[in-house]
């Protein structure tokens, strides 16, 4: 069952024959990590000073939508 009618199964062979060279030249080349198996605690430690910054963006982004949203409504006399 071919997909393209123009595609031989001679060029499909020839396709699945480099996809499994390439596969198994990058599986030989793995980076192993120098972190001993169950000794990290956090994966994304690195990131860790990153994730308080978020928090901020988000307090004052809610804070900002709040204020319009507030400021609409005493306009209307809603309250």
């Amino acid at each position: 069952m071919t997909i393209h009618p123009h595609v031989t199964s001679a060029q499909e062979a020839t396709v699945k024959q480099l996809l499994r060279r390439a596969s198994k030249r990058m599986r030989a080349s793995q980076v192993f990590s120098i972190v001993p198996h169950a000794r990290e605690m956090d994966a994304n430690r690195e990131f860790a000073s990153d994730r308080g910054a978020d928090n901020v963006v988000w307090f004052f982004g809610a804070l900002t939508v709040f204020m319009v949203v507030y400021v609409i409504c005493l306009k209307i006399g809603a309250i």
